[in-house]
């Protein structure tokens, strides 16, 4: 096959954040497909061949501390590009499509209706519900032509893939006749390796990583560390985001000791962070639509074997309590907070066991050598399918 594969933030394994995508276009080549890549970045466009993939950076400035609506303006401009970038590709079997941003969906029709291209629809986050429940989008007006949007990008697909249960069960509910799949994000076991915690104190490290923004509400976290400062814990928060000068602020005011700020990180350093903490914390705002996302950072901690930490419910929240792998808190209760970390403070044995635990899930269920070829064979099927 010849696939064009639309992600507006792909990354490699040599830059931070999530490489899903990667490791799924890399999945496609080996297998004897074709893939270009059409992404962004904030330099001038440009063009390389990356692990077989052919990746053509497009020029749409981005970064994590814009507002919403410049936001929105960097997405539709993406949009824009990428569907007259496709313009120029001949003999192409299929598209797939990674969300967010929602509005990817418009390059998905431009290429089914003008030129017959099947696409795949790829959804990691519950667009537009999440920014609807948080309150950025109000006028009924935005609120109608979003979810007809939705609904019309999940019922033109070929098919649709959730990044977590509740999504593709959301989806389904959407558009019941389109095959859809859950392919869950993917722990890399064969990077990510367990290994005894290089300890330089005798601090339980809980290490954050990923967007300092809105929608992971980290202020209460820093108003946990504050309450927490007698226990031996040290919180590590690695990122970038538009909440992160006020909360570095807010840290130095309140002249906090047990909180440590760094900036973004490529994977290998990401490992070596894995290393020397004992828990991944995962926090999301208190809105129920965040509760169904597959954040990519889950999925890294259990495969380096971490104890899981959440301040939400949800199915994380259930998969972590049945694999015994983590625990959850009541979001903003240093007390509840306390409550679920003292045993595993005061019981070694009880941690190890946990983080044993993680291991054996990311192998179990999230391993790429699982999802890889799920992900895999759900593509070939539905697009040999329609060519027979």
């Amino acid at each position: 096959m010849n696939v064009l594969y639309f992600h507006q933030f792909f990354k490699t394994p040599t830059e931070g954040g999530s490489i899903r995508s990667y490791l799924l276009a890399r999945t496609l080549v080996e297998n004897g497909h074709e893939v270009t890549m059409i992404t962004t970045h904030n330099a001038p466009k440009t063009v390389k061949n990356i692990a077989g993939i052919r990746v053509i950076y497009l020029h749409v400035p981005y970064d994590n501390t814009y507002k919403f609506w410049r936001r929105i303006i960097a997405f539709l401009s993406y949009s824009y590009l990428a569907c007259r970038t496709s313009m120029r590709h001949k003999a192409i079997d299929c598209c797939y499509i990674m969300t967010t941003p929602l509005t990817t969906g418009m390059i998905g029709l431009f290429n089914k209706f003008f030129y017959k291209r099947p696409y795949f629809f790829e959804v990691g986050d519950l667009w537009p519900l999440v920014p609807i429940e948080m309150g950025f989008i109000r006028a009924w007006p935005l609120k109608y032509l979003t979810r007809w949007m939705e609904k019309t990008f999940y019922r033109h697909s070929i098919g649709n893939i959730g990044m977590s249960p509740p999504i593709t069960s959301h989806i389904q509910s959407i558009a019941p006749s389109v095959a859809t799949e859950t392919i869950y994000n993917i722990s890399d076991c064969a990077f990510f390796q367990p290994t005894e915690k290089q300890k330089s104190t005798n601090e339980f490290v809980i290490c954050y990583t990923g967007t300092f923004g809105l929608a992971n509400d980290l202020f209460r976290v820093i108003s946990i560390a504050e309450q927490v400062q007698n226990l031996p814990i040290r919180f590590v928060m690695v990122g970038a985001g538009a909440d992160k000068p006020a909360i570095e602020q807010l840290i130095a005011d309140k002249q906090l000791k047990n909180v440590e700020i760094r900036g973004f990180s490529d994977k290998k350093a990401m490992a070596k962070l894995m290393e020397q903490s004992d828990a991944m914390l995962i926090s999301f705002a208190n809105y129920s639509s965040l509760f169904t996302g597959s954040p990519n950072k889950l999925f890294d901690a259990l495969a380096a074997g971490k104890l899981i930490i959440t301040n939400f419910d949800g199915w994380i929240a259930e998969l972590i309590y049945q694999a015994k792998c983590g625990v959850h808190f009541v979001h903003d209760s240093s007390d509840s907070f306390k409550e679920k970390i003292t045993p595993f403070l005061d019981n070694p044995e009880l941690l190890h066991s946990y983080q044993i635990n993680s291991r054996q899930l990311a192998e179990r269920q999230f391993d790429l050598k699982l999802q890889a070829p799920k992900f895999l064979s759900f593509v070939e099927r539905l697009v040999h399918a329609k060519d027979s």
